[in-house]
Parts: structure tokens; C-alpha cells; sequence
């Protein structure tokens, strides 16, 4: 085992103050002093006793000063260990800037060139504290996953997003987390699938939340396995849960009635656009409610929408799947009927009037209102606008003869296209 730094010093220390007493006597017939003087054991005596005493003072003083700063440096780098122990509280701001720890340099020697050096590792932790404050202070979810798939870092923001603490998720699989159906995002054997030849790719995950359910993240993963500094894959992940819930609530409004939940007139005429481009008969119900301004004049209007709202109930059950219910606005609601023959619709026609025959109880109120249905059936590419107004011709005619349900006659249509162009030669002669 070598020997300590400051016993070798004072040995070294003894043995040059021994070298110079032994010397001196030399220097001193130099100087002049009579040889009868310089070369008696006396004078050797004093001279090896004042080197070792200059030895010995070289010694304290160099023990004192080098010490000193040694000890300094010294405790100053068990501050920084314990510090830097702490990953969290350096991360989080809440331990003191590391820089605080500088030791001042005094000299261009190799100790002042070490207290540059120490220096100048404080600005480097300095550097990486505020890192890793940005990290764990921002919203997104940082993670470095191993080439299994098992999570080596996560940032602080975890526990914000889903819950969990960084401890709870260090070394988890990181399937471990996703809904099932996300499992394709792993190999069978753990390892996470990176497409390779891509740099980053971007996709939607749902993932489990400590306290249930899951939460949508949108996460960015790069591919860093061969950088040196990470060789891990790097994840970033924001929680995209309540914009995905706004699109969706947007996108069902757009389409979907307030009032009854139902379909609107946007919904049914896409659908039915969709339905015409190909080779399926398409039958069109148009319904009005008789004697429902008699309600909204006598009860009020919000008795008349609490009917409304019991309307797509009353109807749904007597339809099928591929069949469509929505309301285009007022007490005016239509039906689809894809794949079906006039005599079918017509039918279908009269179990949706009987089924709304039937009272409608509000508040103690039992309301009675009739319907008048118009049926028109079209096929082949055209425009579902046409098909709708031939039920709106038919429902008029309904509600004339009183009859319930009428299906479209060119015959009783006085608003065809051919009656508007004899109407302007009329005029123009």
C-alpha cells in the first residue's frame, strides 16, 4: 500500500534539511569563515540541526497551505456527490445551484489549475440540473426504452399524465401499460418494432392510468439505440385524451341533432349519397307530425320538445341496421330504406305511423298527435335532394287526402321541373 502524500513530504522535507546542514560548512569557508570554525563537530551539529528545523518548517507550511486547499476541494466534492446522489431534488430545482460550490482560484499552479478543473465540472452539472429540470418540468412524458422493451428512464410528468411514479414504471415492459389492441406495437418477443430506415414515426396509443381506464397518447418515437450518449429508443408521448373527446363531440354535432340525438339532415343526406352511388334501391320517408303546433301553442315549447325527443325511440326498434332515422328540423323527420321495393317501403311506412299513433306521456300530459308520411323510391347514381323532395310532394299529399301514408305519383306532382319550364315559356309568350 503507497505510503501517504504528507509523510512522504516530510521525509523528503528531513533529508534535504539534512543535505543542506551537511553541505553548509562547505559554503561557510566559502563565505570565510575560518576552517578551524567551519569544520568542528559543533558548527556540523548546528548546521544539520537548522536544516532539519528549515525542513521541518518548508513542511508545516506546505501542509498548511496545500492542505487547506485540498481540504476545501475536498469537501466541496462531497457536496457535489451528494447532490448529485439525489437525481430528483437536482431535476427539481430544489437543491442549491451546484455552482454555488466554486472554489475561488488564487494562482496559476497545479492547484489553482485544479480548482479551474473543479470549476468548470460545477457548470457542466449546472448544464445537465437544468436539463433535466426542462425534462421532468414539461408536460410531455420523456422515456428511454431497452431493446426488450423495458422502461430505463421516465420523466417526472408521468405521474401528471397517468398516474403511475418513476419508480413504479423503472424496468416495467412497456406492453405492460398499453390497451390490447396496441399490442402490435411489439414483436412476440418483447422488442419494440422501430421501422426501420424511418427516423421517427408518430401514432396514437391508449394507455393504462393507475387510477383505471386509459388515457390516449399521441407519441413520437426515435430510434437512438446507436447514439452513445442514449442507446435506447426514445419516446415522447403527450396526452391527447381530451382533444380526441372535443373532435368527437364536434364531429357528433355536426352530424346529430341537439334536441333528439338523432341523425340530421348533413347525416342523411351523406348517407343517402352514399347509398345511391351504388347499385341499391333507395326508399325515402319523409314524416311530419299533425296537430303539433296545437301543443307548442297551448303547453309550451318545452313540452314540445320532450315529445320530439321520444320520437327516434319510438322508431328505432321497428327498423333495421342498415336503415337510417333522423330529424331535418322541427316536428320533420325522414327515414332510409336501403334495398327495399316500393310496396315494402310503403309498408314500413305504415308501422312507423302506427307506432306513433300511440299517446306521448309529458309531465302528467298524455299528448296524442297524428303523422303524415310521404314515400318516394329511387335507384341508380342520383341526387338523394330529389328523392326527398318526391316524399315532401307525397307527405303534402298525404296530408290532403288525409290518407296517412301516400307514395310518390309524378301524376299529383304540380312542382315537377316540366310544369316550372312551361310556366316560363308561358310567361315569356
Amino acid at each position: 500500500m503507497p505510503r501517504a502524500a504528507f509523510p512522504r513530504l516530510a521525509v523528503g522535507m528531513a533529508v534535504l534539511g539534512l543535505a543542506v546542514g551537511a553541505v553548509f560548512p562547505f559554503f561557510a569557508e566559502l563565505l570565510g569563515v575560518p576552517a578551524v570554525y567551519a569544520q568542528t563537530p559543533d558548527f556540523r551539529g548546528a548546521c544539520l540541526a537548522a536544516g532539519l528545523v528549515l525542513g521541518a518548517a518548508n513542511w508545516l507550511l506546505a501542509r498548511h497551505v496545500i492542505g487547506t486547499r485540498l481540504r476545501v476541494l475536498a469537501d466541496r466534492l462531497g457536496d457535489v456527490a451528494a447532490v448529485a446522489a439525489d437525481p430528483v431534488a437536482l431535476a427539481s430545482g430544489s437543491a442549491p445551484p451546484v455552482t454555488d460550490l466554486a472554489i475561488p482560484v488564487h494562482s496559476t499552479d497545479s492547484l489553482g489549475a485544479a480548482a479551474t478543473a473543479f470549476n468548470a465540472l460545477l457548470t457542466a452539472l449546472e448544464r445537465e440540473r437544468r436539463f433535466r429540470s426542462v425534462v421532468h418540468a414539461t408536460n410531455d412524458v420523456m422515456v428511454l426504452l431497452t431493446d426488450d422493451g423495458r422502461v430505463a428512464f421516465v420523466s417526472d410528468s408521468v405521474t401528471e399524465v397517468l398516474g403511475w411514479t418513476r419508480a413504479e414504471l423503472q424496468d416495467r415492459h412497456a406492453s405492460d401499460l398499453l390497451f390490447p389492441e396496441d399490442d402490435h406495437l411489439f414483436t412476440d418477443a418483447g422488442a419494440p418494432i422501430t421501422n426501420e430506415g424511418e427516423p421517427s414515426q408518430v401514432f396514437l396509443v391508449r394507455v393504462r392510468h393507475a387510477a383505471g381506464g386509459y388515457r390516449h397518447l399521441e407519441v413520437s418515437s426515435s430510434d437512438r439505440r446507436d447514439d452513445p450518449d442514449i442507446a435506447a429508443l426514445l419516446l415522447t408521448a403527450r396526452d391527447v385524451t381530451e382533444r380526441l373527446e372535443l373532435q368527437r363531440r364536434l364531429a357528433h354535432q355536426a352530424t346529430h341533432d341537439d334536441l333528439t340525438g338523432l341523425p340530421n339532415r348533413a347525416a342523411l343526406l351523406a348517407r343517402g349519397a352514399e347509398l345511391l352511388a351504388g347499385p341499391v334501391r333507395l326508399a325515402v320517408l319523409l314524416m311530419d307530425l299533425d296537430r303539433f303546433k296545437e301543443v307548442n301553442d297551448t303547453l309550451g315549447h318545452s313540452y314540445g320538445d320532450r315529445l320530439l325527443a321520444q320520437i327516434g325511440p319510438r322508431l328505432t326498434p321497428l327498423l333495421r341496421e342498415v336503415d337510417l332515422v333522423a330529424r331535418l328540423g322541427g316536428d320533420e323527420f325522414a327515414v332510409l330504406l336501403p334495398d327495399v321495393t316500393p310496396e315494402e317501403a310503403a309498408a314500413a311506412a305504415a308501422r312507423l305511423r302506427t307506432a306513433l299513433a300511440a299517446p306521448f306521456p309529458v309531465d302528467g300530459f298524455v299528448l296524442d298527435v297524428d303523422v303524415s308520411i310521404g314515400v318516394a323510391v329511387g335507384s341508380g347514381p342520383g341526387e338523394i335532394g330529389g328523392l326527398l323532395r318526391q316524399a315532401d310532394v307525397a307527405m303534402y299529399t298525404a296530408k290532403e287526402r288525409k290518407s296517412g301514408v301516400e307514395l310518390y305519383d309524378p301524376r299529383t306532382d304540380g312542382h315537377d321541373r316540366g310544369r316550372l319550364r312551361r310556366l316560363g315559356h308561358l310567361q315569356q309568350g
